[in-house]
């Protein structure tokens, strides 16, 4: 199997070459990372951020809609990220997109390593810090 692209792509490409190969990619200041396998640890606290996203939502009687991962969001033209869970208050998507419109909401749940490099990594992709999740909000306001 082959391994990333060795050239660097804006988002546009990325989504494109993605659609043909296997496995799950970022695309990070136009560079293509593949996405390592997820641990236990991980989807449980995903798919607990993902619950209280949703069940917030609802108990606030909001439109918005949450989103979990899977989705692509375009950080800037040579960035693009797949985070934990969103959540966009426009009109409902696709049900075959694959990028998300800009989201009010996007969660992202690491965990830094000793020792582990972040090479290439941007902050504006990843978010890693010492926290388990990192929650940020988009300057446009969410409708009720």
């Amino acid at each position: 199997m082959a391994g990333p692209p060795q050239a660097r792509m804006d988002v546009d490409a990325f989504l494109a070459w993605s659609a043909t190969v296997p496995g799950r990619h970022e695309l990070v200041d136009g560079e293509v990372f593949a996405r390592a396998p997820e641990r236990a640890r991980h989807a449980r606290v995903r798919f607990a951020v993902q619950s209280a996203l949703d069940r917030g939502l609802r108990a606030l009687g909001s439109s918005c809609e949450m989103l979990p991962d899977g989705v692509t969001v375009r950080i800037d033209a040579r960035t693009a990220s797949e985070p934990d869970a969103l959540v966009d208050c426009g009109p409902r998507m696709d049900p075959d997109a694959v990028e998300a419109p800009p989201p009010v909401i996007v969660a992202r749940c690491c965990r830094r390593e000793p020792g582990r490099s972040m090479r290439g990594r941007s902050s504006r992709a990843t978010s890693c810090c010492r926290a388990s999740c990192i929650l940020c909000w988009s300057i446009r306001g969410a409708p009720a």
